[in-house]
């Protein structure tokens, strides 16, 4: 089974990767269950970040700067744990046996959600696996144990590799998706 993370600096391009190694796959005919998280902008300045399911297009608000006071946060930005229970695990969950799951991503927001990680433990066996995490997981360690545990390659993405990570994970995507769903 596939289980690459990307990890890099905000700005790199790792939902841009992900992004288009899902849809490498889809065109493949391969299902595509997960989320992937955006930011959103108001006059040029980031106010927020979504989550949306790419599977059935379902998005709510992760964090913003104005809405969800008095709950966590992460820098400037008040979390929305609720984005977890409504569009986060379900869009884990749905993944089927051999399906590719994307996480974009394995982060701090994310994981202030308890039943973030134990979602990702009750699939991760069946699916081929591939997500962002965040750079500083080194020093997480329940992150650390979950990626090495499940024998993840992390990969970084700089802007001087990006084009060469896509093309050769685009031959490990056809390559390790062929090869899983030949025992599915």
């Amino acid at each position: 089974m596939l289980r690459i993370l990307i990890t890099g600096q905000p700005g790199v391009g790792k939902t841009t990767l992900i992004r288009r190694l899902m849809d490498h796959a889809r065109s493949m005919g391969i299902d595509v269950y997960g989320f992937i998280t955006t930011e959103v902008r108001e006059s040029g300045s980031r106010i927020g970040f979504k989550i949306i399911d790419v599977n059935n297009g379902r998005e709510s608000w992760l964090a913003h700067v104005n809405l969800f006071k008095g709950g966590p946060m992460v820098g400037k930005y008040n979390v929305n744990l609720r984005a977890m229970e409504l569009v986060g695990i379900p869009a884990i969950k749905a993944a089927n046996q051999g399906s590719l799951l994307v996480v974009d991503e394995i982060g701090k927001m994310e994981l202030m959600h308890g039943d973030f990680l134990k979602a990702l433990e009750e699939v991760v066996d069946r699916v081929h696996f591939l997500g962002t995490i965040y750079m500083a997981y080194r020093f997480n360690r329940t992150v650390v144990s979950f990626v090495s545990g499940h024998g993840f390659r992390v990969i970084e993405l700089t802007m001087a590799n990006r084009d060469r990570v896509l093309n050769d994970l685009v031959r490990e995507l056809v390559k390790g998706l062929n090869r899983g769903n030949d025992h599915a």
